[in-house]
């Protein structure tokens, strides 16, 4: 176990300024096992042989490896130690290694999101008054929830009260609502010129016009964006501002107060779509908080963490309130409330806090190495959340390099995916790269080197000066 044994002091002690000594030490062996120095049922050193190293005691030692094993990271056997042992996600199969190199799918790593799910239900399956309340009918949700919802989003600096917070079954249904409440068919609604498929999902399927407004390095053409409202009167504005998606762009203040300034003037709504995962450093206080009346912020914890529980939130301006409330109704009678009660449960424990460390962590990593791989080969690319944005020179082709990957099971995203459909625009020369569908580093630095390869291969089948 060397990685451990020659862990630096001085690493630990710096770790023990911010917490208690037992975590410091399980957190550091935590990080050794997310990226890969620790490996799936290695063994860890001697209690006492760790405490004599870090000058602690043997009983700090025991519950940092207690505290590893209640993550499921760790399984103490009787009398031969205490081994690495890790959920199937995180290992890495040696046999074909990896099939498919998704980077394509923006999910987040799993990187113990599996054992807060574990600790909710464990939780909520020893109080019979939560589970009698799940079970019955809330179709406007359960007060405790929007609570608990309400105060998590006061440490996040967004101050509403309990009954702004409307629950949906993820953001997709919460943009589909505010289509139906504020549009009618044939109604004008506006876009970024690239933007999130479901979008043009929602507005199929509620009868409305889509209007594309191009993209500038501080957000949207805000004279395109102004020339739309004068001959189109649009309804609504769709925006990602704090992480645009796809192209990872973050929209200045000066482009969000215009924004507010051309929605009173036109009276259009604004939805504000913050579903996409930020780095706690560039995340922003949402525009909603200047504009209540005016903006629909929606948000979720499916790119935190994980979009299979479906747990997402509309701040709605309070007039609009009841017409939103029937929608929802009307589309699925109630949202279930089962996996609320999860989140709420886990959104304020410690361990929920030490997860989305460990998430920011882990993607500052993949965001610098892969940057690095686009400086290397003089490429222009965006970092942002769990997707770079990486834009190729004119002399290569963004759908044959895309079929060139796929010939090497690589999966990536093309921008034409994030056109709407019925637009005749030119193509545009880019792909969104998702850098956290690897649950393990190890795995995403293989998939990166598998990248690169394919990247020079490409180069050299097509007689390309990268």
């Amino acid at each position: 176990m060397n990685t451990i044994i020659e862990m630096s002091k001085d690493t630990f002690d710096q770790a023990c300024l911010a917490h208690p000594k037992y975590k410091a030490l399980a957190l550091l062996i935590e990080q050794a096992i997310q990226s890969g120095e620790l490996l799936d049922r290695q063994k860890l050193p001697a209690q006492r042989l760790l405490a004599d190293r870090l000058e602690i005691t043997h009983g700090t030692v025991t519950r940092a490896y207690d505290l590893l094993e209640k993550k499921g990271l760790v399984n103490a056997k009787l009398g031969a130690g205490t081994y690495v042992n890790l959920p199937s996600s995180f290992v890495t199969t040696n046999d074909s290694v990896i099939k498919e190199y998704d980077f394509a799918s923006s999910m987040q790593p799993m990187l113990g999101q599996q054992m807060l799910l574990k600790h909710a239900l464990s939780e909520f399956s020893q109080d019979l008054v939560s589970i009698e309340q799940v079970m019955t009918y809330s179709p406007q949700g359960i007060q405790k929830h929007k609570q608990i919802f309400t105060d998590w989003l006061a440490s996040k600096k967004i101050y509403i009260e309990a009954k702004d917070i409307i629950f949906t079954q993820g953001a997709q249904q919460g943009i589909y609502t505010c289509l139906q409440i504020l549009t009618k068919e044939n109604d004008y609604i506006l876009h970024e010129e690239l933007a999130y498929p479901g979008l043009f999902r929602a507005a199929e399927a509620s009868r409305v016009k889509p209007l594309s407004v191009p993209l500038s390095a501080e957000g949207l053409d805000l004279v395109v964006l102004e020339e739309y409202c004068e001959k189109y009167s649009p309804k609504v504005l769709y925006i990602t501002p704090n992480i645009q998606n796809p192209t990872n762009i973050q929209y200045s203040k000066n482009q969000l107060k215009a924004i507010l300034e051309l929605s009173e003037k036109y009276h259009f709504y604004i939805i504000e779509d913050d579903v996409n995962y930020c780095l706690p450093e560039s995340w922003n206080i949402p525009l909603q908080q200047q504009a209540k009346d005016r903006i629909f912020y929606l948000s979720s914890l499916s790119k935190y963490v994980a979009g299979g529980l479906r747990v997402a939130y509309c701040l709605v301006p309070e007039t609009w309130q009841q017409a939103f409330n029937l929608s929802i109704h009307s589309q699925c009678w109630m949202v279930s409330t089962l996996n609320f009660e999860l989140a709420a449960r886990f959104l304020r424990s410690e361990n929920f806090t030490h997860n989305q460390s460990l998430l920011a962590e882990e993607m500052r990593y993949r965001q610098g190495a892969f940057q690095a791989l686009a400086e290397k080969y003089s490429f222009r690319s965006r970092s942002g959340g769990l997707n770079a944005w990486l834009e190729l020179p004119s002399h290569i082709n963004v759908n044959q390099l895309n079929h060139f990957f796929a010939s090497k099971n690589i999966k990536v995203r093309t921008a034409d995916l994030f056109r709407c459909p019925t637009a005749s625009l030119p193509s545009v020369n880019c792909f969104r790269v998702s850098l956290g569908g690897f649950n393990s580093r190890v795995d995403f630095q293989q998939g990166l080197s598998i990248f690169e390869n394919a990247l020079t291969q490409f180069n050299s089948q097509e007689d390309i000066v990268i």
